[in-house]
């Protein structure tokens, strides 16, 4: 596999219109920007992510890394405490990880899903 490079501009640029969360709790309902780029090898997917407030179950299966650049949020573990999450701060998701995401205000995280 190649290394792919991106450079901010390319990363940060604008990911496209909102679309709701799919799982959503209650209002305000969710919206979310992606951008993201599949790796040649077909399984690993990296890419920018936006949300607005709200609640929702998690929908991601994969495991993920992920580096938030703005936002403050919560995700609630099914088996688990409560994780607080703001700017800066670097997450690991292992596969199958469920729970609930409660976003506070404006969101933001480059992220990196592995099948």
């Amino acid at each position: 596999m190649s290394i792919i490079k991106f450079t901010v501009a390319e990363f940060t640029a604008d990911p496209g219109s909102a679309t709701p969360v799919s799982a959503p709790i209650g209002t305000p309902i969710s919206n979310v920007r992606v951008r993201s780029v599949l790796a040649q090898d077909g399984k690993t997917k990296t890419g920018l992510w936006e949300c607005t407030p709200g609640r929702w179950r998690r929908q991601v299966t994969q495991a993920e890394f992920c580096h938030f650049l703005e936002g403050d949020c919560t995700f609630t573990p099914d088996e688990g405490e409560p994780v607080e999450i703001r700017a800066g701060d670097v997450l690991f998701f292992p596969a199958n990880t469920k729970g609930v995401w409660e976003i506070r205000s404006q969101a933001r995280k480059i992220y990196v899903v592995f099948e």
